[in-house]
């Protein structure tokens, strides 16, 4: 009996020993873990605040300039060059940064040639996305009126370093012509002239492509002549309104007088009278300057409107609006004849026989020549 109790004693007591080691264990278990996972925390919270830090430092402004800084991204530029330049000027913290964050977003391929405006301090994100967003780079050409393809092609050539010989036969390439159903074989009369923009990039295709386009959008606000002009059917078709138009243009000095000079041409082109027109035999023969001598007045050529009556075979230059316009609405008069006054003002005498264009084209003749001799006197 004392055996018993002693050993369920000895038993209980070892229970009890062992619970106690349990439970110790369990405590030194515990505390060892809670110490651990304190440092694994802290550890955890320092890189989180490094990483906020850098993220605050590469991403968020923190002391934005408030003088614009523009920059300019040239065609072919790489990501890191464009890095090194915002970087340079202050604009993000790091080119390599700046690297990253574009090829991490995928936005490398976006990039273009143009022009973005920045901040001292922006960022990286702010700084990508107006990089995304950038201007293109456009060149600035202005095409006066009643040029020919040859001196279009010459100002082209300057403004875009393109060889000359190549925008003319772009003029006369089949497919141009085609697409905006040209009936010749160049695009004389159709490169309409006005102020353009074009990437500093753009082909000859490209501009005279352009510029054909430009025409059409133009001819087609003139479908209906304008109410206020007295108008007469022509019925010409649309590529000999042009021709007409490229005749007005060149014999106009004064805009005034467009719809008036328009009218007599008609009134010739309707009685078969040659239309007599000097600039048709410039353009044969690439003179646009200087007196024309008896010989070449004579000269044998389609575009000779002092010889052959009705219009020549193409137009002689690229005509603006107001004198397509006259082409399309020419004033209604019975005038037959002009002659420029020769006193500056660019003008014309209007006339409706040949006796009384005579008549005022001597007086013209004797005025200048009186003109001339109280010049020399003078000089004397």
């Amino acid at each position: 009996m004392i055996k018993r109790i002693i050993r369920t004693w000895f038993t209980g007591a070892l229970y009890i020993l062992a619970a106690v080691g349990y439970s110790f264990f369990a405590i030194l278990w515990v505390v060892r873990f809670m110490q651990t996972t304190r440092r694994l925390l802290v550890f955890l919270c320092a890189v989180i605040l490094l990483l906020a830090g850098t993220g605050i430092y590469l991403f968020v402004p923190l002391h934005t300039s408030q003088t614009p800084i523009e920059l300019t991204v040239e065609k072919g530029s790489s990501l890191r060059s464009i890095g090194r330049m915002l970087a340079k000027q202050g604009v993000v913290p790091s080119s390599t940064a700046f690297v990253l964050w574009m090829r991490f977003r995928g936005d490398e391929s976006r990039i273009q040639a143009g022009r973005f405006t920045v901040f001292k301090g922006e960022g990286i994100v702010s700084a990508s996305v107006k990089l995304l967003h950038a201007t293109p780079i456009e060149t600035t050409v202005t095409i006066p009126e009643g040029l020919t393809v040859e001196q279009t092609a010459s100002i082209i050539s300057r403004a875009f370093h393109i060889d000359s010989l190549e925008f003319v036969r772009e003029c006369g390439d089949t497919e141009v012509l085609r697409e905006h159903g040209i009936p010749a074989l160049s695009c004389e009369g159709y490169l309409f002239p006005d102020t353009y923009r074009f990437p500093p990039d753009a082909t000859a295709r490209d501009i005279v492509r352009r510029m054909t386009a430009h025409f059409e959008e133009m001819f087609t606000t003139l479908s209906s002549p304008p109410s206020a002009v007295s108008t007469v059917a022509s019925g010409f078709s649309k590529h000999e309104d042009v021709i007409l138009a490229s005749i007005v243009e060149r014999e106009a000095e004064a805009a005034s007088e467009r719809t008036h000079i328009s009218g007599v041409f008609h009134n010739r082109l309707s009685r078969r009278i040659p239309l007599g027109a000097d600039p048709t035999i410039r353009y044969a023969l690439r003179k646009f300057n200087g007196p024309l001598l008896v010989s070449e007045l004579s000269m044998d050529t389609p575009f000779n409107t002092r010889r052959y009556a009705g219009l020549p075979p193409g137009p002689i230059c690229s005509p603006g609006i107001a004198s397509l316009s006259a082409a399309l609405a020419p004033l209604q008069t019975k005038d037959l004849y002009f002659v420029a006054k020769w006193d500056g003002s660019g003008t014309h005498d209007f006339s409706t026989t040949n006796e009384e264009h005579c008549r005022k084209k001597n007086e013209i003749r004797r005025m200048n020549d009186l003109k001339k001799v109280h010049a020399l006197q003078e000089k004397k």
